[in-house]
């Protein structure tokens, strides 16, 4: 009887392995034919829609040559779905590096100014691509449209999760339609000093639950006074970047709020009417990055009772220019602050010593105290911080002797330091013989005795 078992179960286990093999044989020889045919994964109404969308742009630098095949799947700038052919993804963001901005052509040679003009996309966007019913991803940063509205029927992606049409000279009203793309998670408008896209309300972004990223960098917001309520129900946001909005309102009746994912909140130039800051932010426990450079913020919302301690993810705090941050209070809950890398608390009025306070934060790589009224030795523990890349201590009343300080600091394994600004203190001392990678150097009106020998010829006063 186990005989009989044994070879019932020797038969079966043969004949999957036939089936097995069978089947194996039968992909291969597919993947053959498939790899032989001619076969276009492109689906002919979506290559007919991308075709439009192309008569319609201008492209002096020809990125867009490859359009022309049968097979719209192997353009470039374009992404389809491995097996159904689907157009998912369009991708003709401009000349960006990322590191150096050219589509903002700042700071460039002229040469990278007229490459980065060459590499933009212009016209009209054909309204044919809402026939591409598939797209996931859009992007067309860094091109110009001059001037000419958003179009309204870039709210008809339903399956849409990444739209980026920053830096791309679009300008007028925000169409509301966006807010139809509900599956949306990246959301990317930022625009620059001279567009005048606006909008009057933020009400369209209450349907867009999942969104997580959205900057509206220099998008005229003075209309839109629901701006605060509409954002802080954006449960799932992670990043939120409003610079330069023109917003006066920084509520601060809410003691806590729904976006507690928050890792980046930059409210940056705003000039708020409030000038008291809200306790709040201060409950942002994830925030990683808080940038409110110059918004004018005189003191704390009376009964707050927490600090700068309560957010120990920091890693970069911009707080220029706003005298709220002269409070010893505040000023002590930033040696809490373990991971910071970049701290800016320039021109705050701040009088008490404040660098022992920052003793033991070693990862600190910018550090920016210029602009205040700080009366303070200068103390050697510095030259232990070795991760420095920028120290701008000007215009303050530092005293000591920096001689050993800067020696110290040119000892270090992997000297970082690019910029060293002490202009307009009380210091004394000599410059060492080497300044390791030091590319700017700001002493004027300082005390210090200079030596520039062996100094590195790209080295230059600021």
């Amino acid at each position: 009887m186990k005989a009989l078992t044994l070879l019932r179960l020797s038969f079966s286990s043969s004949c999957l392995l036939i089936l097995l093999v069978s089947t194996l044989c039968s992909v291969c020889f597919c993947n053959q034919n498939y790899q032989n045919s001619d076969r276009v994964l492109c689906i002919r109404s979506e290559r007919l829609a991308l075709i439009d969308l192309k008569n319609n742009l201008t492209d002096p630098a020809k990125r867009l040559s490859s359009w022309v095949d049968k097979d719209c799947c192997s353009w470039s700038g374009v992404v389809c779905d491995n097996f159904t052919g689907h157009v998912h993804e369009i991708r003709l963001g401009g000349h960006d590096d990322k590191i150096h901005d050219y589509c903002y052509e700042f700071d460039n040679t002229d040469s990278e100014c007229v490459e980065a003009s060459n590499q933009k996309l212009g016209g009209t966007i054909s309204p044919s691509v809402i026939k591409l019913l598939h797209l996931r991803y859009l992007d067309l940063s860094c091109n110009d449209f001059n001037f000419s509205s958003i179009p309204a029927f870039v709210g008809s992606f339903q399956n849409l999760v990444y739209l980026n049409i920053s830096l791309s000279n679009f300008g007028g009203e925000i169409p509301h339609q966006l807010g139809n793309l509900s599956t949306l998670r990246v959301l990317d408008l930022h625009s620059d000093y001279y567009s005048n896209l606006h909008s009057k309300s933020l009400k369209w972004l209450k349907n867009l639950k999942g969104l997580r990223y959205l900057d509206m960098t220099f998008i005229d917001l003075t209309k839109a006074s629901d701006w605060f309520p509409v954002i802080s129900n954006l449960t799932s946001l992670l990043q939120l970047h409003f610079p330069v909005c023109g917003l006066d309102q920084l509520p601060s009746n809410p003691t806590t709020v729904s976006f507690t994912s928050l890792i980046v909140l930059d409210l940056s130039y705003n000039n708020f009417d409030s000038m008291l800051l809200p306790g709040w932010i201060f409950s942002l426990r994830n925030l990683a990055l808080l940038d409110l450079t110059h918004c004018g913020i005189d003191g704390v919302n009376p009964g707050t009772h927490v600090g700068f301690h309560s957010m120990p993810s920091i890693r970069t705090l911009r707080v220029s220019s706003n005298t709220f941050v002269n409070s010893s209070f505040l000023l002590n809950g930033l040696s809490s602050l373990s991971n910071l890398r970049v701290l800016d608390v320039s021109y705050c009025d701040i009088s008490s010593p404040i660098l022992g306070t920052l003793q033991n934060l070693y990862l600190i790589e910018y550090l920016d105290l210029s602009g205040n009224q700080i009366v303070e030795e200068m103390p050697k523990y510095l030259s232990n911080h070795c991760n420095f890349t920028t120290l701008d201590l000007r215009y303050n009343k530092f005293f000591g002797n920096v001689s050993e300080l800067l020696e110290r600091f040119c000892e270090c394994e992997s000297p970082k330091l690019e910029l060293l600004a002490l202009a307009d203190n009380l210091l004394t001392g000599q410059l060492p013989e080497r300044l390791g990678k030091l590319k700017k150097l700001d002493l004027y009106n300082s005390s210090c005795v200079l030596t520039f020998k062996k100094i590195c010829s790209y080295l230059f006063l600021i």
